[in-house]
């Protein structure tokens, strides 16, 4: 049962077509973001941007609604958009977005030839298919002249087939000759050829690409849950890990890793991709996570979506996980996420670990 704070506002059950059907909302959020939050829950991305861009036309907008449509012009790969916002964001507020200071403190750990536009960082973007060989020869050329390479593919928009085989045997010779590979974005990545695989389960370039970035990224959790599914869809043995054992730059504290700076992996459980069914398996996993841990520390990055019906189930384990005397952490959610698990008053019974804005 959840408990709302203070502050908070019972809805009716006779709702608006504009409106979901929510029992308990906290008000704790400008209108617009509100909005937002409940549009994008529902999978209409179209309406919490239009939900968005009206606060910030009307009157600026509070930074938090700022924040939210950063979060969702880069979910929704719409970089462009999300450039220009970058630059509205630092008009307005004097200062750049937490999204680019991250981005900018993970640039400056490096060494300078693997920042951005560095001889030995290669970054792709928009299609990953046949017209990424040009990316591929780069990428090779930057490893003839640098033992450890930085490839950023936080800006791949798309991918087929063809240019996760492409991807996957360049990583792969790479990797084989003795190269280092520092990733940025293996996260999205992911995400994007688990779409590929959603539609062509059985197709084995993606299958590889996949199970490869998460050794890269050293996600044994995620490469183990991923290898089940390829058995099943491939009808073949599952795949064992194996870590990637590689050269690594004078600073490796940027490549990417699973963010559990302060967390052993027992005590913390990750979400990933868009949870809409309540009875969702990652959801199960959480529930019984909360249920057998002092310390519930639950990594949100990699969520991208959670619908109203999913997030009150979740809730609904944060709450009596809180009840029964657990600390409970709801770790680096996207603006979106935050906003809906604010507007169902988790933050009365768990800290919301976001970037400082």
């Amino acid at each position: 049962m959840l408990h709302p704070g203070r502050g908070a506002r019972r809805v009716p059950r006779t709702m608006t077509p504009e409106d979901p059907e929510v029992t308990e909302l906290a008000d704790v959020l400008p209108a617009g973001a509100t909005r937002a939050a409940l549009r994008y829950a529902e999978g209409d991305a179209d309406a919490a941007r239009t939900a968005l861009e009206q606060s910030l036309s009307a009157a600026s907008g509070e930074r938090r609604e700022w924040l939210m449509l950063l979060d969702l012009e880069r979910i929704q790969g719409r970089w462009q958009a999300y450039e220009s916002l970058v630059a509205r964001y630092r008009m307005r507020f004097g200062e750049d977005a937490p999204t680019e200071r991250e981005r900018n403190a993970r640039e400056s750990a490096f060494p300078e030839e693997l920042r951005a536009g560095g001889s030995g960082c290669v970054s792709l973007g928009g299609d990953l298919n046949a017209g990424a060989m040009h990316a591929m020869a780069a990428m090779r050329e930057a490893a003839v002249r640098h033992t450890v390479i930085h490839l950023d593919v936080s800006r791949v928009e798309r991918a087929d087939g063809v240019g996760c085989r492409l991807l996957h045997s360049a990583l792969s010779d790479l990797v084989e000759a003795g190269n280092g590979i520092v990733l940025t974005g293996g996260d999205h990545l992911c995400r994007l050829i688990r779409r590929v695989l959603d539609a062509h389960p059985a197709q084995l370039a993606g299958w590889d690409l996949l199970l490869f970035v998460r050794r890269l990224m050293q996600d044994r959790t995620g490469f183990e849950r991923d290898a089940v599914d390829f058995a099943l869809a491939t009808s073949t043995q599952t795949p064992g890990w194996e870590p990637l054992l590689m050269p690594q730059p004078v600073d490796a504290s940027l490549a990417e890793r699973r963010r559990e700076p302060r967390y052993v992996a027992r005590e913390l459980l990750a979400l990933d991709g868009i949870i809409e069914a309540p009875e969702d398996l990652r959801l199960v996993a959480a529930a019984e996570f909360a249920g057998a841990h002092e310390y519930v520390n639950l990594d949100l990055a990699a969520l991208e979506r959670l619908s109203l019906p999913a997030a009150t189930v979740l809730a609904q384990t944060v709450s009596a996980a809180a009840e029964a005397g657990r600390t409970v952490r709801l770790i680096r959610p996207n603006q979106l996420v935050a906003a809906l698990l604010e507007l169902l008053n988790l933050g009365q019974c768990a800290a919301i670990v976001t970037p400082k804005a």
